[in-house]
């Protein structure tokens, strides 16, 4: 098959499979003897498995290998290694999960203080010794609260 319908079969831009062979992902393909680039069965299977392996997160080069691995008929040490990486993957993504879930506490918490006319203190002065902030930051009063508005002086240029 040519490299469109391997493409295609594969669910990939026949672009894409031009890059994973320039980029060692894929061996170099066969050529016909009019110079076009030919695949088979085992070069479909191949590609499938490091588009499904890029879609679970795994790294360009690591799919290929991996992909080359069941290839050549390791796919029991293929298996050993891509547990290995479903580890580490799942790992960090619990830590970003509880990045993001900090994060979102953080600007909930924001958001509230400034509905209620409060100054977050966590603006101006988390982490300083002094109580008193520099930059006199108070929200502006939304319409009907009862809150103090504090005028900043404003340099304007002539």
């Amino acid at each position: 098959m040519k490299v469109s319908e391997l493409a295609k079969r594969a669910g990939i831009a026949p672009s894409a499979v031009r890059f994973y062979e320039a980029n060692g992902i894929l061996p170099a393909a066969r050529r016909g003897v009019n110079r076009y680039r030919t695949y088979d069965g085992a070069d479909l299977c191949r590609l499938r498995m490091v588009v499904a392996l890029r879609k679970l997160g795994v790294d360009l080069q690591e799919s290929g290998r991996l992909a080359s691995l069941c290839s050549a008929g390791q796919c029991d040490e293929m298996a050993t290694e891509l547990t290995r990486c479903i580890d580490e993957r799942r790992t960090a993504i619990a830590a970003a999960r509880a990045e993001l879930e900090h994060l979102d506490s953080e600007l909930a918490n924001l958001q509230m203080a400034f509905e209620a006319g409060q100054s977050p203190a966590s603006l101006c002065n988390e982490g300083s010794s002094d109580d008193e902030c520099s930059l006199g930051c108070r929200p502006a009063a939304r319409p009907g609260a009862a809150t103090e508005i504090a005028v900043l002086p404003v340099r304007l240029r002539t």
